[in-house]
């Protein structure tokens, strides 16, 4: 016998599953995306905020009662991390020995996701796609802790990979932030003996010695600097943990993989995490380029991390920001064929330029851009006394 059909039933019905349908909409669009909106909340609350919506782990070394102002809407991770590095109330860098940082995301260098590793002109603090390396699971945890603590950036018992990686050569206000988990591995690649100088002399390092072309890298740490070398990303790890590799890792579509991997192999241990990092510089030890042409400096070397880097750019953003990148590359190559002094005035200009490009004003709340006003005011009055 069949039951007769209740419309009022069905249409009570429909109306449950288009209603469960659209509140599934709802939340599936917004998977992963972050809204903060807060004023003068500590650090660590923001961060615990973020891990918590982005799916993601966060260190800092910064303190966790530092304020944060920052206003976000649904956005991605990236974009989350780049405001928040120009927002945190980060105290100004020390005034320290060394040569400095490397790269990274974040206010360091400006627009971080496109900017970071310049130096100097985004604000207090940098982010970074980071990997903590060690032979064991305790060490790896020794190590976060030590990066927390702050107790890293002296310790020359570990040792950091970090090399410039300048997306605001490449890019403008319009441009997304690049998200450095969709960087690929390309394999390795090592840096060819520079061009002479446009006298004929060879080009010297900051010893004076002529500068060779790189070797290929055969122990745990020559690969782990090659994973940095072609990629934004921070890697510390023990500098004593440097047992022989025999086989190069191979090209991946993913430089995370391509590190796991590579680690796990070694039959060492792995972290994956995002940090965020104050300004203040090492006074001795790793964290900061090492041997200047062969410490991710070399142009060749840059613009392929940042040709990388472009990967984690939505699609329709990529040819734009590859076909700046080739102009790029062009007008560097220009440069090189002028004579050393020009050259160097030549580059500081052009470098100052993209620097600007990088500038992330625009992301500070109001309270920071009058705090940083008012500081370039002071810092003019004790300049010039007026």
């Amino acid at each position: 016998m069949t039951m007769p059909i209740n419309k009022t039933t069905v249409a009570g019905a429909l109306v449950v599953i288009l209603l469960v349908a659209n509140i599934i909409n709802y939340f599936c669009s917004g998977w992963g995306l972050i809204t903060v909106k807060v004023k003068d909340a500590p650090l660590g609350q923001v961060i615990k905020s973020i891990e918590r919506q982005g799916w993601v782990t966060i260190y800092s070394n910064i303190d966790p009662q530092s304020k944060v102002t920052m206003y976000c809407d649904h956005v991605t991770l990236p974009e989350a991390m780049e405001t928040l590095s120009v927002n945190v109330e980060e105290a100004p860098p020390a005034d320290a020995g060394g040569n400095g940082g490397g790269g990274g995301y974040g206010g360091n260098g400006g627009r971080g996701g496109r900017g970071g590793g310049l130096g100097g002109g985004g604000g207090g603090a940098q982010w970074s796609l980071a990997f903590f390396i060690a032979p064991t699971s305790e060490q790896v945890k020794a190590e976060v802790r030590s990066f927390t603590e702050g107790a890293d950036r002296n310790d020359d018992s570990l040792q950091s990979y970090n090399f410039p990686t300048p997306l605001n050569m490449i890019s403008d206000e319009s441009t997304p932030v690049a998200d450095p988990r969709l960087q690929i591995w390309p394999g390795v690649k090592t840096a060819p003996a520079p061009p002479p100088n446009a006298d004929g002399t060879p080009a010297t390092g900051p010893d004076g010695q002529p500068l060779q072309a790189e070797e290929s890298p055969t122990t745990v740490q020559g690969y782990l600097r090659s994973f940095a070398e072609g990629a934004a990303v921070w890697i510390i790890a023990p500098a004593s943990w440097d047992p022989p590799v025999a086989t190069a890792p191979p090209p991946d579509s993913s430089i995370s993989a391509a590190i796991r991997h590579f680690v796990s192999h070694a039959n060492g241990s792995v972290t994956e995490a995002i940090i965020l990092r104050g300004r203040e510089q090492r006074t001795a030890g790793g964290d900061r380029p090492r041997g200047g042409f062969r410490a991710g400096l070399d142009l060749g070397m840059m613009e392929d991390r940042v040709d990388n880097a472009i990967n984690g750019l939505p699609k329709e953003a990529q040819p734009a920001a590859r076909a700046k990148l080739a102009d790029e590359k062009q007008t560097q190559k220009e440069m090189a064929t002028l004579p050393p002094d020009e050259r160097r005035r030549k580059m500081f200009s052009h470098f100052m330029e993209l620097r600007m490009n990088g500038d992330n004003n625009w992301r500070r709340s109001p309270e920071k851009r009058a705090q940083m006003y008012s500081r370039l005011v002071s810092n003019r009055i004790s300049a010039t006394g007026k």
